[in-house]
Order: structure tokens, then sequence, then C-alpha cells
């Protein structure tokens, strides 16, 4: 980072700490925030700021032009392969925002939630989690404005898992919690309390929830600053990264493509330290409220994020071409000549390229526009070492083996 972090020019230049900090708090493009940071058993507290710095206008920049060339990338792909795509992609995000808190979920819990959209059944596990990540391709609105409202998303999104990992989590407030809270390190340190009590967590996440919907801030600068201050404030007992990371989510589906909001997570996981230390570093009694850091890296992520994602649709697009081509030769040899089972064919390689675990006989008819009956006699009468079919969770699922393109 160009933009040297207040506990970093304490340690390396004492001397002028006080005149920076000073500078830096007063500068004409610093924003202040009616909010407080004070690291934990520390007694001082500081006025939240950031500075609009030639780093975050390059990032900014940089993150509306990547999105605009992944945009283009996306706009070549063939529907049922960005379809499967967005499917595998909530896959991921959902395991990986667990994973970043120690929560297992497997791709089969997550394929079942999924399956089971449509369905009055919510008894699956992860049933609410993966319907609000759908809501994210629909663009549904999602209210976030009030304490109130955080509340009610809560109930909806985490509650439940909430319940089955530890019923003493569930929240005991009048909106939130009436305890406090410690985060702790691996071996059991304490590095940060949430705001206490209630009253004052309210007030707090009131002022942030104000900030996050303030419109004449630029949305990707309140984002990664509402992250941060969603995190320092706490307001539940357990599930506020998974939260916090939904509401991140959303609101890069206003500002960017869609598929960021999905796969945001997974490049946290990947980044997981950096994540931690941008926490444990902004909340630094030396950093003095400076959140100029968090925002820049956390724009870093979505950054990434956009870059990570370009490359791996590229990839499955070359890999497509590849494959395509070869289903070409294989069915021209076999005297495919039937338009529908060609179809079929070449929306069962979309399924095994760009999600893996396969497409349903409903979704073959969705795509197709013909009946259940005539889908089901199509697959019944192709060669069964062109098939692989899933059968670990219901509906059934299938997808092409590429081993015969070989």
């Amino acid at each position: 980072m160009i933009y040297l972090t207040l506990p970093k020019i304490y340690y390396q230049d004492p001397a002028n700490y006080e005149k920076i900090y000073s500078e830096r708090f007063a500068a004409p493009f610093t924003k202040h925030l009616d909010l407080n940071i004070q690291q934990y058993n520390r007694p001082a507290s500081y006025p939240a700021f950031y500075s609009y710095t030639e780093e975050i206008a390059n990032l900014l920049v940089r993150i509306l032009h990547e999105n605009y060339l992944l945009e283009k990338i996306i706009s070549e792909l063939p529907f049922v392969a960005v379809k499967q795509f967005y499917e595998g992609s909530i896959i991921e995000e959902i395991q990986s925002t667990n994973a970043i808190e120690g929560v297992r979920s497997t791709r089969k819990e997550i394929t079942t939630a999924l399956a089971k959209q449509k369905s009055t059944d919510r008894s699956a596990r992860l049933w609410s989690i993966v319907n609000k990540y759908l809501k994210l391709l629909t663009k549904e609105k999602i209210d976030f404005k009030t304490c109130t409202d955080i509340r009610r998303f809560y109930d909806d999104f985490a509650l439940d898992e909430i319940k089955t990992e530890n019923p003493a989590n569930i929240p005991d407030g009048l909106i939130f919690r009436k305890g406090s809270v410690s985060i702790s390190t691996g071996t059991d340190k304490t590095i940060h309390k949430g705001v206490y009590p209630e009253p004052a967590l309210i007030e707090a996440l009131e002022k942030a929830l104000a900030f996050l919907n303030d419109e004449n801030i630029p949305l990707l600068i309140r984002v990664p600053v509402f992250h941060y201050l969603f995190g320092y404030i706490h307001p539940f007992y357990d599930g506020n990264g998974r939260t916090s990371r939904f509401i991140t989510s959303y609101y890069l589906n206003e500002e960017l493509h869609t598929i960021i909001g999905i796969r945001i997570s997974v490049n946290i996981k990947k980044q997981l330290k950096k994540y931690y230390r941008l926490f444990e570093m902004t909340n630094n009694e030396f950093n003095r409220g400076d959140l100029t850091p968090f925002l820049t890296e956390f724009l870093e992520i979505i950054l990434s994020t956009i870059i990570e994602t370009q490359k791996l649709l590229v990839k499955k697009i070359d890999q497509l071409a590849r494959y395509e081509e070869k289903l070409d030769q294989k069915l021209a040899a076999l005297n495919v000549t039937d338009k529908l089972t060609q179809d079929i064919y070449y929306i069962l390689l979309q399924a095994a390229l760009f999600k893996g675990d396969g497409a349903t006989v409903e979704q073959l008819v969705a795509t197709t526009g013909k009946s259940r009956n005539t889908i089901d006699a199509r697959l019944a009468a192709l060669p069964k070492e062109h098939l692989l079919k899933i059968t670990s969770t219901k509906p059934y699922r299938y997808k092409l083996n590429t081993l015969m393109l070989k």
C-alpha cells in the first residue's frame, strides 16, 4: 500500500506521528463519521474517519473497468453455462462464508437446499441462506435501513443455523444482544469486544446504517466502510460475519455484476489472514480510527474478485470451445442428427464444465421447452457411457461424461 498506516508511522517515524495524524484527520478530502473506535482493553477511543486518496480513486476506476470487461466475457457465454456457473458459485460462496466462521457445510447439503427452493419444505439445512443468495440473481429488494430490518433479515437468514450450532447464542436483547460478546483468536486470546450495552450498540448501528444508505457517498466507498463497522459493532452473539458478508454481496450487486456478489466470500476465504489482519489493524489504538487502509484493501479484495472471476471464466470458455469441437466430431461420427438429442448433449457438456454437479431433468425441460416425457425418453436412449448420473441428492442430476470425448 502507498498509504502508510498510522500504526506503522507510530513505530517507524514516532517524531512525526502526531503531526501526520492531525494532517490526515483535518485534510480537505477526509470524511468524518459520528462513531468512535476503541481497541480492546485500551482506555482511549478515537473518531472514525477515512480519506479519499489517489490510490482509492485509481481502485474505483479499475474496479468499474474490470467489471465492464467481466460483463463482456459473460455476455459471450451460452445461457445454460451462465445459469450453471451462477448455481455453482452460490454453492462455493455459501461454503466459503460458513468456513470463514468455522462452520462446515457440504456441496450436497447446499445442492439439496437449492433443489427444495420451489417446494414448501423448508426443513433442508441452509434453506434460508440459499434462498437469500438466490434473491441476488433476481435483484429482489431487501431492506437494510434500520436495526429492525437487520434483525428481521438475521432471523430469516442465520437464526436456524445458530439455533442448531449453539442455542445459547440466540439473540436475547430488545433487538440484538443484551450481553457482551468477545472475539478471540484461535488460542482464546480476546482481541475485540463488540459495542456494549445494547442501547449503545443500537445507536452505533443506526449511524452505520445511515452511512450505508447515504447516496451522496459512492456505493463502493460505503460498502467496505460498513463492512468494517458491522464487524466492530458486532450486534449478535454469533453469525455476524455471515450476515455482514451477505449485506456486502447485496450492495455490490447494485453496482457490479451479480457474479461478484456471489463470489466475494470465495475470494475473502483465499485471503483470510489479510482479512482478519485488516480488522485487527483498524481496531489498533495507534490507528486512531483511520478507516482508509481498511477501505483501500477491501477495494483491492473486490478488484481481485473481479479479476479472478474473469480468469476462471476465460479458462472455462476456452475449455468449452475445445470440448464443443470434439463433441461435434463425436456426434457426427455417431450419426446423431436429431436436434433435441444434440441440444441435450451440449447442455450436459455445459453442466459438466460450469458447475460440475450436473443438470436436473427439470432444468433440461425448462431449457429445451420440451415435455418431461420427451426428455426422459431422450436421456434413456443415450448410451450409458456418455452420461454421468448423480444420485447423491434428489432430484437426480445428469452431466456429460467428458471421457467420451478423449
